[in-house]
């Protein structure tokens, strides 16, 4: 129905040429739609199945080679999953459990689970058995995942939150519940119960989705007690709701009425969990259906118009979790101090919200408490006495009476992450002889983020403003040794803080992985960070005062040795430096940002040592005044395949890089060599804001051995040079596969294999002229 009366009139306007692909599990409603071409999806043959399960079933090589003694098992395993992958991989997660234990293997085999009927449609045996095999804790967890609308991607931390109210998470000793809960995200990942939207990474804080199989198998299990309403109509109207209601989702459109779908729940006391999300809809305020729920636990609010919560909120003592992110909330009311189960409390978004209540350290049950991106003016006073408090986003510096002040986060001992802002307003919290970091002794805290104003220039800070905040910094902010990620952000001091600039920043900072210096426009040098040991992640943005990168940001005390002498030295060591190891400085660091640091001129690499040799993607973006790469980032970054340079307009030259893959380039550029990239296979030219309407001439003057797709995004004038009758086409095919497009839609695909040429655009001369004009008069507008 959504195809005839929604969506097939509108796409039958499409340009010519357009193609539309759907996919379904169901050969009924393509024939409905009337395809054009069904493309069957082949079943896993029995080897590859075979391949798959041992993947799952295994950690590491080592083990998937001493599998092979249980292939005869795993093979009939792969046969009852019937050739599915999902069935496969999930129950490549259980036999994971279990070790190489044949026993264990065919009891798995024997299941009853396989034959389970009353399934609901296309749900395989093998997800069940997979459920099944859960633990009673994690069966709570999964079958929660289903209250989210389809595809809905899952943010660990914030999952865990929801698990923790319900009291799904487990009480271990020492380990926070925080911790407990992370465990039990990182196990669903492994048994393949939720999936990772970035494949071969099992980071707790990415992100993750359900697939709408196992979201089905969830529905059907907890059907008796919890009802995710996504067709409010159709849904409600078929009496989906049980007598044992204890968890409603609505996921609601513009014309959704959430007053009159709550209101026919009021005969369901025993409601825990509320979830409402709302992208445009026009709830005003939560009315009286809410003093029904007296048992609430959750309610997630997200994304609504709510611009009040009613005072008797205050009566819903066993809530434990409040969510009105992203809402119109413009005020708390008092009684919501009343909720000393409280145990977190999301504002995130609120960008109407100034106030919240004086009573907040009576939550004394608080976990987390997130104000990010409010207009809140302070905290009030009694923070500190949050003893269970872990994540405090937000915290806004304010010196006024009644207002939190930086050293009640002395006392808040299980933070694991906080957040800082308007610190330019701490000046009073430097005072003389003061020798103590509020989080000093904070080994729990992992993520640190720094934050003062932004403002237009530094001529609004007096000399003494600068000593105080870099004095802050200094002393009163110095990181614990835990932190793993840190970023600071709007800092006007004229150097970095001490504790960056130490020799022993790698014994101070033996764990950070991700670091962010945003808008610290007014250091000259960037710090030596070469030496921290785990860095992965590094994004530099402004920078404004920095010219050279030099050997000092590599970690190196030695001053800078010439140019031709470090080449020689580069190629040539000494005695001296070849009968030691080399230096190993940024050792892991995987990506590097360098963004707005339109003063810089020169990148110069280490005269010694080795440097970023695990370096496999680096984005330059806005760094107009630069002029080469370095020669020791071709030769020494031997595992970079990722590069991407926007407005990088100085550059005259890329090549020598052996391992890049993929090249993305965009913005103005004076670049005249792009060649020796032997393993290039991709790339991408963003000529939008190019000073010519033709591809550089560079692309006709060498051939990428390796070479798959070229990818253009230009003006409309490129595109008709890229016709077959037209004056670029003698590059163009000689690409394996070439694509451009404009920001009108117009395209061409041409893929050399298939002798394949495809495009939209009218071959119309006044057409033609007319939007060259237009975009010559937009060019000219942009450069004025």
């Amino acid at each position: 129905r959504i195809w005839d009366d929604l969506l097939r009139n509108p796409l039958q306007g499409g340009a010519a040429g357009s193609r539309v692909l759907v996919t379904t599990r169901n050969a009924g409603i393509a024939r409905q739609m009337k395809a054009a071409h069904v493309h069957e999806m082949k079943l896993l043959p029995p080897e590859d199945g075979w391949s798959l399960l041992c993947k799952k079933a295994t950690m590491n090589a080592v083990e998937e080679r001493d599998a092979q003694d249980l292939k005869d098992t795993g093979m009939k395993i792969v046969e009852k999953c019937g050739g599915l992958p999902l069935a496969i991989k999930t129950i490549g997660g259980v036999l994971c459990t279990r070790g190489l234990n044949r026993n264990a293997w065919e009891e798995v085999l024997r299941s009853a689970a396989w034959s389970r009927t009353g399934l609901p449609e296309g749900v395989h045996g093998a997800l069940y058995l997979s459920y099944q095999d859960l633990p009673s804790h994690l069966k709570q967890c999964f079958l929660y995942c289903a209250l989210f609308k389809e595809d809905y991607m899952f943010h660990g931390p914030e999952i865990v939150r929801l698990w923790i109210a319900e009291g799904f998470v487990e009480a271990r000793g020492d380990v926070s519940l925080e911790e407990t809960g992370e465990q039990y995200y990182i196990e669903l990942h492994h048994r393949c119960l939720l999936q990772s939207l970035q494949p071969f990474s099992l980071d707790y804080h990415n992100y993750s989705k359900m697939h709408d199989l196992l979201r089905s198998l969830s529905h059907f299990l907890s059907r008796d007690d919890s009802l995710c309403i996504s067709d409010v109509q159709n849904e409600w109207r078929s009496g989906a709701a049980s007598m044992k209601l204890r968890r409603l989702s609505i996921v609601a459109t513009e014309t959704t009425d959430i007053q009159h779908i709550v209101s026919l729940t009021k005969q369901h006391e025993s409601v825990r969990t509320l979830l409402v999300e709302i992208a445009r809809g026009h709830v005003k305020d939560i009315d009286d259906y809410l003093k029904n729920f007296v048992r609430l636990r959750v309610l997630h609010l997200t994304y609504t118009k709510i611009e009040n919560l009613p005072h008797y909120i205050g009566s819903l003592i066993h809530l434990r979790y409040l969510n009105v992110s992203c809402s119109d909330i413009t005020e708390l009311p008092e009684s919501i101090c009343n909720l000393t189960n409280l145990q977190f409390l999301i504002l995130r978004g609120c960008d109407q919200l100034r106030h919240i209540p004086q009573g907040m350290a009576r939550l004394f049950n608080l976990r987390v408490l997130d104000c990010t991106y409010t207009r809140l003016e302070s905290l009030p006073c009694g923070i500190g006495r949050l003893k269970h408090l872990n994540e405090l986003g937000g915290f806004v510096m304010n010196m006024a009476n009644g207002t939190c002040p930086l050293e009640e986060l002395g006392s808040l001992d299980e933070l694991r992450y906080l957040s800082i802002y308007n610190l330019e307003r701490a000046c009073m919290e430097a005072e003389p002889g003061r020798d103590t970091s509020v989080l000093k002794g904070k080994q729990k805290l992992k993520n640190l983020h720094l934050h003062c104003s932004s403002t237009p220039t530094s001529d609004g800070h007096t000399e003494e403003q600068i000593e105080i905040i870099e004095k802050v910094l200094d002393v009163a902010l110095h990181p614990p040794s835990s932190v793993v990620s840190l970023s600071l952000h709007n800092f006007f001091g004229l150097r970095y803080p001490s504790w960056m600039a130490s020799a022993s920043i790698s014994s101070l900072l033996p764990n950070i992985r991700r670091l962010e210096l945003i808008d610290c426009d007014h250091w000259p040098q960037l710090p030596p960070l070469g030496k921290l040991p785990s860095l992965e992640f590094l994004k530099i943005g402004g920078a404004r005062a920095v010219t050279t990168i030099g050997p000092e940001f590599f970690g190196c005390e030695a001053a800078a040795a010439s140019g031709h002498e470090r080449e020689r030295n580069s190629k040539h060591p000494s005695s001296s430096s070849s009968s030691s190891p080399p230096l190993m400085l940024f050792p892991r660091l995987r990506q590097l940002r360098l963004a707005d640091m339109i003063n810089m001129q020169v990148w110069d690499w280490v005269a010694e040592g080795f440097a970023m040799g695990r370096l496999n993607k680096l984005v330059l973006k806005n760094c107009p005044k630069l002029k080469s790469l370095p020669e020791g980032l071709i030769r020494q970054a031997t595992c970079l395949n990722t590069l991407y340079l926007t407005d990088v307009c100085a550059l005259k030259s890329i090549k020598g890089f052996p391992s890049v893959k993929e090249l993305k380039l965009s913005g103005e550029s004076d670049l005249e060599i792009v060649a020796d990239l032997p393993a290039l296979e991709v790339l991408y030219l963003g000529l939008f804001g190019s000073r010519n309407n033709r591809l550089p001439e560079w692309l006709a003057q060498q051939s990428f051995t390796t070479f798959q797709r070229l990818d253009v995004s230009g003006t409309t004038q490129q595109l008709v040079r890229c016709l077959q009758n037209g004056a670029d086409w003698p590059i163009v095919k000689h690409f394996p596969i070439f694509s451009i497009e404009d920001l009108r839609g117009n395209y061409i695909n041409y893929n050399k294999h298939s002798c394949t040429f495809d495009t939209n655009l009218v071959d119309d001369d006044a057409v033609f002229a007319a939007v060259a004009a237009a975009e010559e008069e937009e060019k000219r507008r942009r450069h004025q």
